[in-house]
């Protein structure tokens, strides 16, 4: 008997919008497989995420995981991301679908299924927590203390939704993900600890549809006998606690859904950026400062924006607010100003004495220094006002130097998420740097210890490639 569990969460996406929270998601059900004593194996747990997640990737995956599978093994599969619901046709969206051509660029829900139907071991466990999910389960043949044990025999889907609903994505994680992980944790256990997927199944539909309505997880299942018994495992607040006891440390990566929009510094629950400089965020139930002063700025039109590892500048297009019985519906329509950069001013060099010249990139670098960590060095032998100037008041910026950024932000209770995508704008709409490849921030309980930063400059000249940047370093500063 080998557990052998197949791990997909589609975050990220060539044409629709991207999904963090998939993440989240995928890491809790690999940690719930794997926590020790495990009956699955670190190498019998696959995982794919990110852009690796392409169609002929996902395909030959699961062709692999259940076509060589045997009476015996014990298999466990896992999906969260984007579905569709197309020509009566449901499918699974991988990183290069297409809504305009699903047929040859997405996964129908429909192979899945029969994957699973025609594959030769007789106990399998799959969770899907995509939009239309449901769809899978149509047509179907007949209708824990520590580490995730299956006891029986059988094979079961739970969808978190049906053919026709959307599934719910907040608070860091999908709402049915959530639930099924809670219950796996021990909410959905009776008096002995034991957790069937009947009762695991039922606790989840319970919870949304007491906090959300309007998706109803759908279950189909050729169970013969007794159900499929799964044993408890750690829970989340249990492993929040024996981290805090010990020495917990995380490393943020990605902005998550925080974005900066001039006065705002907040989460959006939908992304969507269509044509190059043209941006629309679409917030559910915000906070009341933030959808007043979204109203107000209604007034202007132009602020700074950053998301992910972009920024730009942007006008106002459009505010849509709309309040319903489900709550209030902001959606924001945003357009880039078509600012460029000053190419002649950006290239400006400083002499010093014995022939010393601080060139733009190294001005640059003193600017990175400045907004990361305020440091107010100048290099001896140049003037100091002049080169005070080109640090904090370059031509080329869109918005003032923010000095010592991360301090600042962390002071004022700001989340890592938030203090990243705060330099991310800061860095690039200084003019400073151009695209960002890593930049991620260390917390080592409570206190970000480290950040590392790779970016690289605007290229102002076709034949020169623009100059590397990086920052590797250790910082101290309380969160």
């Amino acid at each position: 008997m080998v557990y052998k569990a197949l791990i997909i969460a589609v975050d990220q996406y060539n044409s629709v919008n991207d999904m963090p929270n998939t993440v989240n998601d995928a890491l809790e059900i690999k940690r719930l497989l794997l926590e020790s004593p495990s009956f699955f194996k670190e190498q019998d747990v696959q995982v794919f995420q990110g852009s690796i997640s392409r169609r002929t990737i996902l395909l030959s995956a699961l062709k692999s995981f259940f076509e060589t599978a045997v009476d015996t093994d014990i298999l466990f599969l896992f999906w969260a991301g984007h579905g569709a619901f197309i020509d009566n046709e449901g499918y699974f969206v991988p990183f290069d679908g297409n809504i305009y051509s699903p047929n040859i660029s997405m996964i129908k829900m429909s192979e899945v299924r029969d994957l699973i139907d025609q594959t030769p071991a007789k106990t399998i466990l799959s969770f899907f927590d995509t939009c239309h999910s449901g769809t899978i389960t149509r047509n179907i043949q007949q209708e824990m203390h520590r580490g995730l044990e299956v006891k029986g025999s059988g094979k079961v889907l739970i969808a978190a939704c049906t053919a026709s609903q959307y599934a719910a994505d907040r608070a860091g994680h999908g709402a049915f993900t959530d639930y099924l992980i809670r219950g796996l944790e021990g909410e959905a256990a009776d008096r002995n600890g034991d957790i069937d997927v009947y009762n695991l199944y039922s606790y989840v539909s319970k919870r949304l549809n007491e906090e959300i309505g309007g998706q109803n997880p759908v279950i189909k299942s050729t169970l013969n006998g007794e159900p499929l018994l799964l044993k408890r495992t750690i829970n989340r607040s249990e492993l929040t606690a024996v981290k805090t006891a010990t020495n917990t440390i995380e490393q943020i990566n990605s902005s998550g859904l925080s974005f900066w929009l001039g006065p705002i510094i907040t989460d959006y629950d939908e992304f969507h950026s269509k044509n190059k400089g043209e941006y629309q965020i679409t917030l559910i139930n915000p906070d009341s400062k933030i959808e007043q002063a979204l109203r107000d700025m209604r007034d202007r039109d132009r602020y700074p924006f950053a998301i992910r590892d972009e920024a730009d500048i942007v006008s106002i297009e459009n505010i849509d607010i709309k309040s319903t019985r489900e709550g209030t519906y902001i959606v924001v329509n945003l357009k880039g100003t078509g600012e460029r950069n000053n190419l002649i001013y950006s290239e400006m060099s400083i002499g010093g004495g014995m022939g010393k010249t601080l060139t733009p990139d190294d001005i640059a670098m003193l600017r990175i220094r400045r907004i990361l960590f305020g440091e107010k060095v100048t290099p001896f032998g140049y003037g100091d006002s002049l080169v005070e100037s080109m640090i904090s008041h370059p031509t080329n910026a869109k918005i003032q130097v923010i000095p010592n950024i991360i301090s600042s932000l962390a002071s004022q209770g700001y989340t890592l998420e938030k203090i990243r995508v705060m330099i991310v704008g800061s860095l690039i709409l200084t003019g400073t740097i151009d695209k960002i490849e890593t930049l991620s921030l260390t917390l080592d309980n409570g206190v970000i210890t480290k950040i590392h930063l790779i970016g690289y400059r605007p290229k102002y000249y076709s034949n020169v490639d623009p100059m590397k940047i990086e920052v590797n370093e250790a910082i101290d500063i309380s969160i």
